[in-house]
């Protein structure tokens, strides 16, 4: 289970459990073995590499803000880890 923590010295504008999502899918991409890039991913999704980039670093698809408050007002965490093998 991956949990990244938050550093309120970050001024990129996303929330806290949209930042955590991502910091996890760059530590999924980082730990899968072989190593996934983002060419790769791209490939899988099937969309372009930048297109990985933008949605990995925040400047694309931020999580729908609605979530984040669900999460907030029920004072739940969102836990991002890996699928079990079927």
């Amino acid at each position: 289970m991956f949990m990244a923590s938050y550093d309120a010295g970050m001024s990129d504008g996303l929330s806290p459990v949209d930042r955590r999502i991502r910091e996890a899918m760059r530590h999924a991409m980082e730990t899968h073995s072989p190593r996934l890039t983002q060419s790769s991913l791209a490939e899988r999704l099937g969309i372009s590499q930048p297109a990985v980039a933008a949605l990995l670093s925040g400047r694309r698809g931020q999580i729908p803000q609605s979530l984040v408050d669900l999460l907030d007002a029920l004072n739940l965490e969102l836990v991002v880890q890996e699928k079990e093998q079927e």
